[in-house]
Formats: C-alpha cells, sequence, structure tokens
C-alpha cells in the first residue's frame, strides 16, 4: 500500500493545504495502518506556518516501505523535515546545493539507489519520500513550511483538498488565524460537505482571531453506514479578510523587524488604456482560439466604460482590430465581439511585430492625447509558442520591446501551454514592469484567462513608493511598486537599526486618479510590540522570517533581469539568507541522513529548482540526470494582487553528474475512472493534463540515495552513452511505463498508428541498422490529404487536385480546410487534422533522425498499429521488480519477463529519462500478433 498525504499552501494570492492517502494495490490495505494525519496551520498576520505529522504503522510480519508525499505551493519553503523511527528522530539540516549535490553523487557512486519527491498540479510541488518500516514497526514524518499569503480580490483563502481514499482513524485538520487588524469576515466551504460533515467543524472567531477545526469521526468519514471507502473529496476553503481603513496601513514590528501592509480602500479606480495582442496562427488551432475567443468575448464585457481599449491580431501578418484606442462604449464593444467571433488560426508567429504595434498604438494615443493624463496603458499579449517569423532572434525581439515600451507602459505576457518558451516571455514581462502567466491547455482555459484580467482590471494608485528614514531601518524588502490594483496587497519588512528608536516614522506617495497622494505617520514601537505579544502563540519571529522569506524570494526575482555580475551577488545573498534561517529554496538542499545497521548511511537530498534551468543544450550523453517539478521564479511583489506564473507543465531536467532519477506521475482522470483511459503516446511518459483547481509552485525534490531492499522504484542510470530510442507506453497509475523495441531491415517500413475512425494513418521508415530511428514518416488523412517528412523536407500531396507543395524543415508553414502544418520549434513540427495533433520531432543525437510525439487519447479505441493497438489502454500488475536486472509481470492474463530500466523520452525536448519495464523479443506478448503483421511495402501502405 502506497501511502500519500498532500498539502498546499496556495501560491502568491492563496493558502492552500491538500491531504490524500492513496493506497497501492500491491500491498494490501491492512499491512499499513495510516492512524493518524494531522494538518496545523497557523497564520500570523498572513505568515503562515504549516506543520504535517503522518503516523504510520506496519501490521504486517515483514518490513514494508512507506510513501510520505506532500503537496506544497511553489512560493512556499520547507523549512522543517524528519523522521521518528524506531525511537530515533532523523533531523534535515540545510546545504548549500552544491555540497548536498556531492553528497548525493557519492552515495550513487557506492551504487546506492535514489527515490524522489515528485510534483503534480498546476501550481503545487509534491515532496516524496519513501522508506522501509521493519515488521510492526512505526514511523512519524513530520515536514514544515512556511509561506507569505497574498490577497487576492480582497481574500486570503485557505484551501484544504481532502482526499483520503481511505478511513483514517485520527484525522484532524487545524487552522489558526492571527490578525491584529481584526477580521472582518470569515467563512468555510466545500462542495463534498454533507450535513453531517459540517457537524464536525468547529469555528470560532473573536476580533482578532478565528480557530477552525475539522475532526470527521471514521463514521462521518464513510460513504454509507457499511462503506469502507471515504466521502473526503474535495477542497475544504476558509475565506477570510482583514478590517482596512483608508490610511497609511497597518505595520508591526516585533524583534527589531517590521512589517508593513498597505491596502487602501474606497478609493476611485484610475482608467485604464489597454491592448489586447492575440496569437492567431497555426499553433492556436482547435480549442485554443475557441477558448481564446471565449474569454475575449467575456473580457469585452467586463470592459469599464471609463477604459479605452484595442485589439491585435497576428500570425505572420499584424492585423489591428482599429488603428488607434477606442472607448469602451456600448458600440465599441458590440464592433469588438464582431471581429473577435472572426478570429480563426493561420500562419506563423510574429511576436517582435506584434508587440510593436501595441506600443504604437498607446504611444499614439499619449501623444495625441486620446487617453487621460492619469491612467495606466497596458499590453496584455497571449501567444502559444515561439516567433518564427519576422524577428526571431529571443534576445532581439526582448531589446525592441524594452526599446519601444521605455518604462512608459507595462506589458504582462500569457503563456498559453507548452510549447512556448516562457522563460522568454517572462523576462520581456519583468523587464517592461509585468510578469508572465502560464495559461494551462484544459477545460478552463477561458476561465484562466478572464481571471487574469479581472486582477489587472482596477487599479487604484501607481508609482507607489513607502519611504523609511535611513537612519531608523536597513535591509529593506521592495519599497517602490509601478501599480496597485483593487483587491490586493503592498508588503514591505525591514530591520530597525536604532535600538533607541521610540518611533518608526512611514511615509507613503502615490499617484491617485485625483492627485498625488502623500501620507506620512509615526509607529511607537513599544506599543506594536504589546499589540504583537499577543499573538505569540503562534511563533513569535514571525515578522523576521517573513523579512527572511520575502528578501530571499525577491532577490531571486531580480536575477531573470540581472547582469551575470549582479545576478551572482544576488544569488551569494539570497543563499547566505537562506543557510541562516533553514530554507529549503532553488539554491540549497536539504539533507537528511539516517544511520544504517550495517555501517552505511542513507540520505536524502530535497532541493527546490527554478523554472527554466535546464536547457536542451545543457543534456550530454555523459551528464547523469535526476528530474523534479521546476518552480516559478519568485517574483518581485512590484505588481500586489499578481502572482507569478505557475510552474511548468511538464518536468524541468536537472543534470547531477552521477545519477538519473525519475518520479511517479499521477493524473485525477485516471484515478477516477472506472475503464482502463487511454494512455498518451510521448515515447516516454504520460502528457498530463490534471484539472487542477490549486493556483502557484516551487518544488522541494527529495531523493532517497539508499532504498532498503524492498521493491523501489527509482534508481541510478549508468549507461553514459546515448540510448538508442524505444517505443514507451505509459500506463496510468503505475510507476513504469511499457517499453519495446523492433529489430528489422534496413529502411524497413512500420504500421504504426492505423485510425479507420479518424481516416488517419501513420507509416515509418527505420534507417540503414532497420533502428526505429525514422528517417520518414507518411501521414494520410482520409483520402484527402497525404503528408510526407523527411530529414530535410515536408510534401503534402492534395488529391483532389493531385497538387504537391513542398517546404524544407526551416520554412514549413500550412493552413487549409482540415489541415494545418507549422514549426512550434525549429526542431519540431506541427500537424493537424480536425482535431488531431500529430509532433514530428527532428533529432541530431544519436541521430539524425525523426521521432513521433501524439497523444494516443486521442485516436479511437478501433485504432490499430504497433502503437495504435494501445490507444483503448493497457494495464498490468508487477510480480517480481528487481533494479536492472530480470523483473516480471502480469498482462492481459499472462506472465511476462521485463527488465526495469531508465529510458530516454525522445519525444520531449529535454530527452528526460523515464522509469521503464523493457519488454524484448520485438515486444512479444506486449504487441498483438507477430510483427510481421506491421511491416508495409509501402510508406502509404495499410490505410
Amino acid at each position: 500500500m502506497k501511502l500519500i498525504f498532500g498539502i498546499l499552501l496556495v501560491g502568491l494570492w492563496t493558502l492552500k493545504a491538500s491531504e490524500s492517502a492513496r493506497p497501492r494495490r500491491s500491498v494490501k490495505e491492512a499491512d499499513l495502518d495510516i492512524y493518524s494525519f494531522n494538518v496545523d496551520c497557523k497564520v500570523t498576520s498572513r505568515y503562515a506556518h504549516t506543520v504535517m505529522v503522518s503516523r504510520v504503522a506496519n501490521r504486517a510480519n515483514v518490513s514494508k516501505e512507506v510513501t510520505f508525499d506532500v503537496e506544497l505551493p511553489k512560493s512556499a519553503f520547507i523549512s522543517n523535515f524528519s523522521m521518528t523511527m524506531e525511537g530515533k528522530t532523523y533531523v534535515g539540516v540545510v546545504k548549500k546545493k552544491e555540497e548536498a549535490k556531492q553528497q548525493y553523487d557519492q552515495a550513487v557512486a557506492r551504487g546506492e539507489s535514489a527515490g524522489l519527491v515528485r510534483v503534480s498540479g498546476r501550481k503545487m510541488e509534491e515532496f516524496k519520500v519513501s522508506v522501509a518500516i521493519a515488521a510492526h514497526s512505526k514511523v512519524t514524518f513530520e515536514l514544515t513550511y512556511e509561506e507569505l499569503l497574498k490577497r487576492n480580490l480582497g481574500n486570503y483563502d485557505i484551501v484544504i483538498k481532502v482526499s483520503p481514499q481511505q478511513l483514517v482513524k485520527n484525522f484532524k485538520i487545524d487552522v489558526d488565524v492571527s490578525e491584529s487588524q481584526g477580521i472582518s469576515f470569515l467563512d468555510v466551504q466545500g462542495k463534498f460537505l454533507t450535513q453531517e460533515l459540517k457537524n464536525a467543524i468547529q469555528k470560532t472567531v473573536t476580533e482578532d482571531k478565528a480557530h477552525i477545526s475539522f475532526a470527521p469521526t471514521i463514521d462521518q468519514q464513510r460513504k454509507c453506514p457499511e462503506c469502507q471507502e471515504s466521502i473526503l473529496d474535495g477542497e475544504f476553503i476558509i475565506k477570510y479578510d482583514v478590517k482596512r481603513e483608508m490610511s497609511i496601513g497597518n505595520i508591526q514590528i516585533v524583534n527589531g523587524y517590521f512589517v508593513h501592509y498597505f491596502a487602501p480602500v474606497h478609493m476611485p479606480r484610475i482608467p485604464k488604456n489597454v491592448v489586447f495582442v492575440i496569437d492567431r496562427s497555426g499553433s492556436m488551432y482547435g480549442k485554443k482560439i475557441q477558448q481564446t475567443r471565449e474569454a475575449l468575448l467575456k473580457i469585452l464585457q467586463d470592459v469599464n466604460e471609463e477604459d479605452s481599449f484595442g485589439l491585435i491580431t497576428f500570425d505572420h501578418s499584424i492585423t489591428p482590430w482599429k488603428n488607434k484606442l477606442v472607448k469602451a462604449t456600448p458600440t465599441m464593444i458590440a464592433e469588438a465581439k464582431e471581429f473577435v467571433n472572426t478570429i480563426r488560426d493561420s500562419g506563423a508567429t510574429d511576436i517582435n511585430g506584434a508587440v510593436l504595434e501595441g506600443v504604437k498604438i498607446l504611444r499614439i494615443a499619449k501623444e495625441e492625447r486620446q487617453v487621460p493624463e492619469r491612467s495606466v496603458s497596458i499590453i496584455i499579449l497571449l501567444t502559444d509558442g515561439d516567433p518564427t517569423t519576422g524577428v526571431t532572434n529571443l534576445e532581439q525581439i526582448q531589446s525592441n520591446v524594452k526599446t519601444a515600451i521605455k518604462e512608459q507602459f507595462t506589458l504582462y505576457c500569457l503563456g498559453f501551454g507548452f510549447d512556448v518558451n516562457y522563460n522568454f516571455l517572462e523576462k520581456m514581462a519583468l523587464e517592461n514592469g509585468g510578469v508572465a502567466r502560464r495559461i494551462y491547455e484544459d477545460s478552463d482555459s477561458a476561465l484562466q484567462l478572464q481571471d487574469f484580467y479581472e486582477e489587472v482590471a482596477s487599479p487604484l494608485l501607481m508609482d507607489v513608493e513607502l519611504q523609511y528614514l535611513n537612519n531608523e531601518v536597513s535591509s529593506v524588502t521592495q519599497s517602490r511598486f509601478k501599480f496597485f490594483y483593487n483587491g490586493s496587497e503592498i508588503v514591505v519588512a525591514g530591520q530597525i537599526t536604532d535600538n533607541d528608536l521610540d518611533f518608526l516614522t512611514t511615509d507613503i506617495k502615490a499617484e491617485s486618479v485625483e492627485s498625488a497622494l502623500i501620507l506620512t505617520t509615526k509607529s511607537p514601537i513599544a506599543n506594536k510590540d504589546k499589540i504583537s505579544e499577543k499573538q505569540q502563540y503562534i511563533f513569535g519571529d514571525y515578522i523576521e522570517r517573513l523579512w527572511a522569506y520575502l528578501t530571499i524570494q525577491q532577490k531571486l526575482s531580480k536575477t531573470v533581469t540581472a547582469s551575470e555580475e549582479d545576478k551572482k551577488k544576488l544569488q551569494e545573498e539570497a543563499l547566505k539568507l537562506s543557510l541562516s534561517y533553514n530554507f529549503v529554496t532553488p539554491l540549497t538542499s536539504m539533507v537528511v541522513t539516517k544511520p544504517e545497521d550495517e555501517g552505511r548511511n542513507q540520505s536524502m537530498v530535497a532541493d527546490k529548482p527554478q523554472e527554466g534551468e535546464a536547457h536542451e543544450d545543457d543534456i550530454d550523453g555523459n551528464a547523469y540526470q535526476y528530474f523534479s517539478r521546476s518552480s516559478a521564479r519568485h517574483h518581485p511583489m512590484a505588481l500586489p494582487g499578481l502572482s507569478g506564473p505557475p510552474g511548468p507543465y511538464y518536468d524541468a531536467v536537472q543534470t547531477y553528474r552521477g545519477s538519473r532519477v525519475l518520479r511517479k506521475s499521477r493524473n485525477r482522470f485516471w484515478k477516477n475512472s472506472v475503464s482502463i483511459p487511454r494512455p498518451t503516446f510521448r515515447t516516454a511518459k504520460y502528457l498530463r493534463r490534471l484539472p487542477e483547481t490549486a493556483p502557484t509552485l516551487t518544488i522541494a525534490t527529495v531523493h532517497l540515495l539508499t532504498m532498503p531492499p524492498a521493491p523501489t522504484f527509482i534508481t541510478r542510470h549508468v549507461n553514459i552513452y546515448p540510448q538508442d530510442p524505444k517505443f514507451i507506453i505509459p500506463v496510468p497509475s503505475r510507476m513504469h511505463s511499457l517499453c519495446f523495441d523492433v529489430s528489422v531491415s534496413a529502411g524497413t517500413i512500420l504500421q504504426l498508428i492505423h485510425d479507420p475512425d479518424s481516416g488517419i494513418t501513420i507509416n515509418g521508415k527505420t534507417d540503414d541498422a532497420g533502428k526505429i530511428m525514422f528517417q520518414a514518416f507518411s501521414i494520410k488523412y482520409k483520402d484527402q490529404y497525404k503528408v510526407t517528412v523527411g530529414l530535410e523536407n515536408i510534401t503534402l500531396h492534395t488529391v483532389e487536385d493531385s497538387s504537391d507543395q513542398n517546404w524544407s524543415w526551416k520554412s514549413v508553414q500550412h493552413s487549409a480546410d482540415k489541415i494545418s502544418l507549422s514549426l512550434v520549434k525549429k526542431n519540431v513540427m506541427k500537424i493537424i487534422f480536425d482535431n488531431k495533433v500529430i509532433k514530428i520531432m527532428l533529432l541530431k543525437s544519436p541521430g539524425p533522425f525523426l521521432w513521433l510525439n501524439v497523444q494516443l487519447g486521442n485516436f479511437s479505441s478501433s485504432s490499430s498499429g504497433l502503437l495504435g493497438q494501445f490507444a483503448k489502454g493497457v494495464s498490468y500488475e508487477e510480480k517480481m521488480v528487481s533494479l536492472n536486472n530480470p523483473s516480471r509481470i502480469e498482462l492481459q492474463g499472462h506472465d511476462l519477463d521485463v527488465i526495469s530500466k531508465l529510458e530516454t523520452d525522445y519525444g520531449n525536448s529535454s530527452k528526460i529519462k523515464v522509469r521503464c519495464f523493457v519488454v524484448d523479443s520485438n515486444g512479444d506478448g506486449l504487441i498483438d500478433g507477430p510483427l510481421s503483421r506491421y511491416i508495409m511495402t509501402d510508406l502509404f501502405e495499410g490505410s
């Protein structure tokens, strides 16, 4: 049985906690007893300190493996982790990442295997550790992490995601909130809460404190009186806000540190001038463009009549709706909606030209005084891919945009999906006063776009500056902010340097819609200390830790746009603070060492990597890798109310010379599905499309450097040479994918997918050695189109008029009825027939060769072919697992000998490694029938 517990403190605006326990099928549920799980979340003036304690007993007569799995927000810092076994507690120590890496490499060099803390979810990361506990023994896991809650649209949200999937004897969630300003409202809600479960909630709210407890009994957790399944499945949400006045804000001082919260209310909004720059290139085909239209229609409906707006759509050409800004009158809004309804996908991607056109429209409006002098001008760019036409050099585009904007306007960049170069958008946004945000390809993509607009819809102040006398304070966090948006909050913290100071002098300067705003106050330090004494039951040094947390975040954020020299200095300063406060940040790692009886030590290394750390060019055949969930960068607080971007959809690669480690993926659709779902063929791992509801993540990645002799899931990889590719079929809810290769003669043509329902057939031609390093692919769509993809050229044959169109890999671009061809990246081509997306990768190593990247779930269950047969789903049961040695699984009613090892995903641009059960002998026992069934005599045969 696998035990998974997760807690999430939500990203930059909200606090989330999620808890779940999932049994592993291969171990009897009765063997491991989760007899206690407690979440204790304490919030003191927005600073959240969360402790999770899980206690598990092994009731079996043999040792068992227990997995402790914790979900936490990208922006949270782990500050403590410990395991207690057999009366001994092993506590984590934070070290410089390079030192922890050295310890990691040494352990791997001794032949020890590794474990990983994986990440799941749109805006969360997952800390996971597995240990073996002896028969009739117990283990206690305790994890602590900290985060500053961010206010979003007038609320702080505490969301506890409850999904244990089993009955837990001592299940309890405690949340304490202490706010010296006073609590204006607090509400508890959850869709899964029946009346009986509501009776298990205890809520006490006083003037400035609140306590919420949720402790359902075993019977209350049951789905029905006799059921063993748990009804706890959903979000347990606590919403609250504090009392506010139109004043200089709230200043708190404890032990020589201060924090200043500023969020004025009842202020008139500043008119906004916004230009929407929308990508309509071929890669926006299908659901993306549909959801973009839906979102724009809703956004236009909400544009304030005081605002001015413009619309630009672009592919390889730039199409402004109008060549100037217009007032958001009902007539103009109606016309704009008509224009939005005509947006269709086609062509390449000219990001440079589109953004510069938006700047031009804003600049003309300002110069010709078409907009109020006291107004906010912003550009919102939405794109889903790299620039492929016009100016395509990323640094040149960033330079052009920065030069054009000249700090007069603000640029927000929204990256739709994961073909986009997020780091490029992030830097461009930060250089121009904005932030970047990833829009996830999911059913709620339109809502994500609407939510982002709502955050920036109502600016209340511009050019906000909080000033403190230099001889009174030092080490002050960011104190200048371009905008203050309605429903958000500005937070500044620092140290008080004058020990004899009686008052802290504060000046606030800002521009409102009416005039310049200047506020001055003197805060008595003695009184503030007395106020803070009321909160000591939470944790007394919370302001100092808040200051350190905020300082580290902001220094790391500045590295995005800093020069190499300044970047090094910022990282050194952030590292020093991370070590001082025992924070696991992108610069540090937490090491836990447990002595073993045989004299060896078992070590864990927990990392918090940053988004974009790994690049395709950084990966080589000699570097060992581990991969983990990438974190969002820690963004500056210059835009209160706006979060940093969610982390990437896929796991980034970290290069550690010495080991490669994999993680298991989890998919909620699979978990809740009765039938076997269709996997995605990424030639390596399942492409997760999670319907996450949680908002923003940075990660802690844990590596167990010595695993017990019990079955393990992750091992080191010792092949230093590029691997020949294998077909890799992901399997729902299983650590290992199923992998196989075929051995055929030179230039053999194999049928990969034949889908009679959609009319799509894909064949591939092997290389001169008969390996599946394909030299050509053919894609036939009904009796209408035939596409041939080679190493040099692409040909599209239209059956109706017997015409051929040819492109090189650098120039491919075409859009017509029911077909689209476009270059996503310089080595990735996307072909779309109806809603079926097919990607072809052009790879140089160990090639050159072509590789196929498709989602099998998009094809019908009647599909056939070497890959198509798995569109209907596949599953197996583990019988015996031995790392890098013969193992055995039960597949389709028969036993199958396999090898457990890591294989390269050539369908992923970072060439990550995935754990596979490799089936030899041309996939015998895995594929239907003999291999000869799939051998064709012509590229377009078999359709």
